[in-house]
């Protein structure tokens, strides 16, 4: 039996710098290493903030226009945290999460304005 695809949507390949605002006025930055029109795989080096699946949060993130990503036109999206790991490079540690665009609202506490979806 074949397992169900579990992206919905392309994502696109990116290494670029983001900003992932949390409850309580919470910042954490982030480099996003792809992102899609309903989500976006980030990178945290930054361990002592906690961040926990089921967070909502606003992510900073370029635009995609038909499937090309536009690193200099940028978006503020409210999503939610679907998976957080660990992840053990020759770097260091750092934490993978991926969000998932849903259209929800900002978390509580967050300063920052939701300006839209991905693929604005």
């Amino acid at each position: 039996m074949n397992s169900p695809e579990r992206r919905r949507s392309d994502r696109h390949p990116v290494d670029l710098p983001g900003e992932l605002f949390l409850s309580q006025g919470r910042t954490v930055p982030v480099r996003i290493k792809n992102v899609g029109e309903l989500g976006a795989l980030l990178q945290i080096q930054d361990l002592e903030e906690a961040v926990l699946e089921g967070e909502r949060a606003v992510l900073d993130h370029p635009i995609a226009v038909d499937g090309v990503v536009q690193p200099e036109d940028r978006a503020r999206t409210a999503c939610k945290v679907v998976r957080v790991e660990l992840d053990f490079e020759e770097e260091g540690i750092s934490r993978e999460l991926a969000v998932f665009f849903d259209g929800g609202i900002a978390p509580q506490g967050c300063t920052v304005e939701v300006s839209g979806g991905a693929g604005e």
